[in-house]
């Protein structure tokens, strides 16, 4: 498959990264009192709450000098730059210089697409949002009772741990589940689906863009849902987030903690080998099928520099 390669490779660039929807944050970490400051394509943004609630990402640069605008204040919901308290508001056009000076056009934040979705925060990398928010198979968000956690860093691209969601053979030899492997996945321009449904097992899964696995599992009569997600911190570099979701009803609490539990070891014993791996496609056989066409799904997918 040397074409895929040659497009990985090129995705690869530093300065360009997969035009995909990231969390930024825990819904639960993103006021409208202070802005929050994240890590995100190689460079940072802060992350708030406008006056509706609705979540606002921008660069968190300040044009004049350059200080971090997450160590500043929010003043009547604009951000004030720590350094010399200029101002910015939603939009990202400066609105106040306190010494009065004419303001120059090129004050202004770049902002982010932003929505509010499954306990998280997201930002769209690039201009225009190219698809909508991740979403969990079967299932409306509020609909279900659910749990949103931060995981962690993961020294490698979020395509990478999503390798996972089409590995159907590392389910067996690394977890040790008895497991299914569907008859066709269904690759679109920005999603990827699969689906395998036997009396005793079923499984929906959905790829959005290239950091985002949703998936709805049953076994008997039990159902649960799960979201994996990360954000591309920088070049090889990634923060990961899950959420677990169950049906509302008697016992929800214990539900959702066997659900979080059993997340929690699979992805304990992903980490040794995705914190350590250096990917590659390496010598790829029939089993590797699905694999190879979600490496060439990423390698097609389009790709834009991260705002200056």
């Amino acid at each position: 498959m040397p074409d895929t390669l040659t497009r990985l490779e090129t995705q690869d660039a530093p300065e360009t990264f997969a035009q995909s929807w990231y969390p930024m944050a825990l819904s639960r970490e993103v006021t409208a009192t202070a802005p929050l400051g994240v890590d995100f394509l190689g460079t940072r943004v802060v992350v708030y709450r406008n006056a509706t609630g609705h979540p606002v990402v921008q660069g968190a640069y300040c044009p004049h000098l350059g200080a971090d605008l997450s160590l500043g204040q929010m003043v009547e919901g604009s951000v004030r730059c720590p350094f010399h308290h200029w101002r910015y508001a939603t939009d990202g056009r400066c609105i106040h210089i306190p010494t009065g000076d004419y303001i120059p056009p090129e004050a202004r934040l770049v902002n982010y697409p932003a929505t509010e979705a499954w306990g998280l925060v997201w930002a769209f990398n690039g201009a225009a949002p190219l698809f909508p928010p991740p979403r969990v198979p079967d299932a409306e968000e509020g609909g279900l009772a659910i749990e949103t956690c931060l995981y962690g860093p993961r020294p490698v691209e979020s395509y990478v741990s999503l390798t996972n969601a089409v590995d159907f053979q590392h389910l067996r030899t690394l977890h040790g589940l008895e497991t299914s492997t569907p008859d066709k996945i269904e690759v679109g321009t920005y999603n990827i689906e699969f689906a395998i449904e036997t009396p005793a097992y079923a499984q929906h899964g959905l790829i959005t863009g290239t950091n985002a696995f949703g998936q709805h599992l049953r076994r008997g009569e039990d159902h649960v849902w799960m979201l994996f997600t990360g954000r591309a911190v920088a070049r090889g570099l990634s923060m990961s987030y899950y959420v677990v979701g169950v049906e509302p009803g008697p016992g929800v609490a214990e539900r959702l903690a066997a659900v979080k539990a059993m997340t929690v070891k699979l992805i304990d014993e992903d980490a040794p080998i995705l914190n350590t791996i250096r990917f590659r496609k390496g010598a790829l056989v029939a089993s590797d099928r699905f694999l190879a066409r979600y490496l060439k799904y990423v390698a097609d997918f389009p790709v834009a520099a991260a705002p200056a």
